[in-house]
């Protein structure tokens, strides 16, 4: 459940050579509430974890580009039970968290 919620509806781009993307920061989703970092040893930290998998919980951060639950993961693995309101509250941060990407990357 942690990693349905974590990572749910983040894709990575998969190039020429038929290889995913390397993953990043913007492939998995934040929970920077106190809850979820207590109970899930800073798992709520999650981007930072696969931009630096070698980084020790403590040190691990919040990336700017990282996409951000609006509840604790605790909350919203309840949440994800209940397809049609996980889909109602997802689906438009998502979208948002999308958006945000292509202007990042149509920026550069």
């Amino acid at each position: 459940m942690s990693d349905y919620v974590q990572h749910y509806g983040l894709t990575r781009k998969v190039g020429p050579d038929c290889k995913p993307a390397a993953v990043a920061p913007q492939h998995s989703w934040n929970a920077p509430h106190w809850f979820s970092a207590l109970v899930m040893l800073n798992a709520a930290r999650h981007p930072d974890h696969h931009a630096h998998p070698a980084r020790v919980f403590p040190a691990l951060g919040l990336p700017q580009n990282g996409a951000v639950l609006p509840h604790s993961l605790a909350v919203m693995g309840f949440m994800a039970l209940a397809p049609r309101r996980w889909r109602a509250v997802m689906h438009p941060l998502l979208e948002a968290h999308i958006r945000k990407l292509e202007d990042v990357a149509g920026g550069l």
